[in-house]
């Protein structure tokens, strides 16, 4: 498996604080059959700036080969939606995952939406790079608009879900959202967002079996090896089209309303 988003670097962000933390991580994730990960601090202009994470990469790797720790480390970025993000990520491959300069993490603030989000992030498409809106079933605006995500997704954009979202570690009404979003076509990679060894560790494989029993093992698979691996190539991803709900039936009282 391939974990696309993961705060595994030391002392960068608010991922683990010390490099024997990092190893450990390094360790539980190998454990669980993850070969790759993307290592992803958060950029967010005034509170993080990650710098050189390829240097930072190389350095972690050389510690986990060294211990004889099976898995390979990629650079990435969680890049913060702010007015400047087109600005910094066409100015710095190194914020796109891997350096391809063909994909991005995008994270929205957590607790409200811009106006025109999904225009802003698409705008970047112009530029041949594809926004991966990061965990949105975290946010409470995207629990109360379901199927705002859609229009997004037809117009190329794609959506990573957290592992733990998945398997109902964040609470249900979230659960309840990541498995609907599943069976819409609506989810493009599942990671783990880890941010330490304990509370938020580098596991996918429960949610893989989550995901497995929605929509089917090949598929749930591909959310965390083919469409992984073709986004850290830089390669174009090619996914099903979203299922479109049916619309809700009005009841008569609300058609006496609208007379």
């Amino acid at each position: 498996m391939i974990d696309l988003h993961c705060h595994i670097l030391p002392g960068i962000d608010d991922g683990p604080e010390t490099l024997d933390e990092s190893i450990e991580m390094c360790r539980i994730a190998a454990a669980d059959g993850i070969t790759t990960v993307v290592a992803t601090p958060h950029f967010r202009p005034g509170t993080y700036d990650c710098g050189d994470v390829g240097t930072h990469v190389a350095d972690l790797q050389k510690e986990i080969d060294s211990r004889g720790i099976g898995l390979t480390l990629l650079a990435g970025a969680d890049v913060s939606v702010t007015p400047e993000l087109v600005y910094h990520v066409e100015a710095d491959r190194r914020l796109t995952i891997n350096g391809t300069g063909r994909y991005v993490l995008a994270e929205l603030p957590h607790e409200a939406v811009p106006s025109g989000w999904d225009r802003f992030l698409l705008s970047l498409r112009e530029r041949g790079i594809t926004p991966v809106l990061t965990h949105p079933e975290r946010n409470r605006w995207f629990l109360s608009n379901r199927d705002s995500l859609v229009p997004f997704v037809l117009s190329g954009g794609m959506v990573q879900i957290t592992a733990m979202s998945l398997t109902g570690a964040v609470g249900n009404d979230v659960q309840d959202y990541c498995r609907s979003l599943l069976r819409r076509n609506l989810v493009h990679v599942i990671a783990s967002d880890a941010h330490s060894a304990d509370k938020r560790p580098p596991v996918l494989s429960t949610a893989v079996n989550a995901a497995a029993d929605i929509v089917g093992q090949a598929a749930a698979r591909c959310l965390v090896l083919d469409n992984p691996r073709a986004i850290i190539e830089g390669r174009a991803v090619d996914p099903p089209d979203p299922v479109m709900m049916p619309a809700r039936k009005r009841s008569w009282f609300q058609k006496v309303l609208d007379m």
